[in-house]
């Protein structure tokens, strides 16, 4: 057998495989299969829609809302508890939806690192979701070929995304905004712009389309100039980046407001970011930012207790090093991540019976939500005088 056929099979089998597991889990493959089947209990939609709980219930007696869901125990009909879908309603009819203060741009903010097994995705899709949840218009940006992040929501490369589907035809020239590439998530305040492998074109057609005077913008800006075409609609936009170091790097860099560099508390790792700074200043030496300076920060990721653990002592390193750079927060090992990805929903999306347990899961939700509450608070509310 020649080396393309096995390859070919390998990719045909690999797309079954997904196919497969959506399948079992969705009933289709079809990303707009997707729904979000996690019920939140009247305290937590409370909180969610910054209303009290008397609140709902009497809207709901006056029909402002629909009448609760209910469930039967036995000859008793209790709550079912409401759907994000819901809470999100909820918002709109009390008016309580956060956003970005009038006249106020999106915060912008890329998860950047040169290597793989950072938690590079895992962060940028967690912290999406999370301000999702909480009712900000957020956007998520796949710009690794590699699109986990898009696969985290449904979309397939090669069997839903092509090239089209991407920032590529942007990048290269052919289109002058970034609409098109927009989708829906089952989230209902999250979008996503998917990317697939074709995405690699970026970095040998960019300068190349430049020189012949394709592009009507500096290629280190070709990115920032897309979000700002389709920017309006959104409060946050993360962008999930390649671990690599090229033009694609570059964009993500001279895109973003808010810079997260996931460094695993481990020695390689922590050599590696810092290897990621020292490149990344060699690239940004020659250009010309024009005043714009992104907020940089390092969150520290993997981070174990188990005995004989080198992560108390790396994460000390890591503080001593950077200092102010270094998140608060610090993202710990749970295997809830992994877990999620084979069952097709992050910890935000799981329902009860959905969960490893409900231990393990608010131990995995108590590890996320700090992390983007933080960032929240500390980086982008201060952009917009909050």
């Amino acid at each position: 057998m020649s080396l393309k056929t096995t390859l070919e099979q390998c990719i045909k089998r690999g797309q079954m495989m997904t196919t497969q597991i959506a399948r079992a889990q969705f009933g289709s493959d079809d990303p707009s299969s997707r729904v979000i089947t996690r019920r939140f209990g009247i305290k937590e939609a409370a909180e969610l829609a910054q209303v009290s709980e008397p609140t709902i219930r009497t809207a709901e007696e006056s029909g402002k809302l629909p009448a609760p869901d209910t469930i039967k125990a036995g000859s008793i009909a209790r709550r079912a508890g409401y759907t994000i879908y819901q809470i999100d309603n909820m918002r709109e009819v009390f008016g309580t939806r956060p956003t970005r203060p009038e006249n106020s741009e999106p915060v912008v903010i890329s998860v950047s690192v040169n290597k793989g097994g950072a938690y590079k995705t895992a962060s940028s899709v967690h912290i999406a979701q999370s301000y999702a949840l909480q009712g900000y218009r957020t956007l998520i940006i796949d710009m690794d070929p590699q699109a986990t992040a898009s696969l985290y929501h449904g979309y397939v490369p090669e069997l839903h995304i092509t090239g089209a589907d991407t920032v590529l035809p942007f990048m290269i020239g052919e289109c002058d905004n970034l609409a098109y590439a927009i989708k829906p998530t089952c989230w209902p305040k999250l979008d996503i712009i998917p990317s697939c492998l074709e995405l690699h074109r970026i970095e040998s057609e960019v300068y190349i389309n430049h020189d012949e005077g394709k592009l009507k913008i500096e290629p280190h800006l070709l990115l920032r100039a897309g979000i700002e075409t389709i920017w309006s609609d959104y409060d946050i936009i993360i962008i999930d980046s390649a671990p690599t170091l090229g033009v694609g790097t570059v964009n993500l860099v001279c895109a973003a407001d808010v810079i997260i560099v996931p460094t695993p508390a481990e020695l390689y790792d922590y050599v590696s970011s810092y290897q990621f700074f020292t490149m990344l200043n060699d690239v940004m030496s020659s250009i010309d930012l024009g005043g714009f300076e992104p907020d940089v920060r390092v969150l520290v990721t993997k981070y174990s207790n188990s005995i004989g653990s080198q992560s108390e002592w790396m994460l000390e390193q890591i503080r001593e090093s950077w200092g102010e750079m270094v998140l608060s927060e610090i993202v710990r090992t749970t295997d809830e991540v992994g877990k999620g990805q084979i069952r097709m929903r992050t910890i935000f999306e799981q329902a009860a019976d959905q969960r490893s347990t409900s231990s393990a899961w608010k131990n995995a939700v108590s590890i996320w939500e700090p992390v983007a509450n933080e960032i929240l608070n500390k980086l982008v509310k201060p952009r917009w005088g909050l």
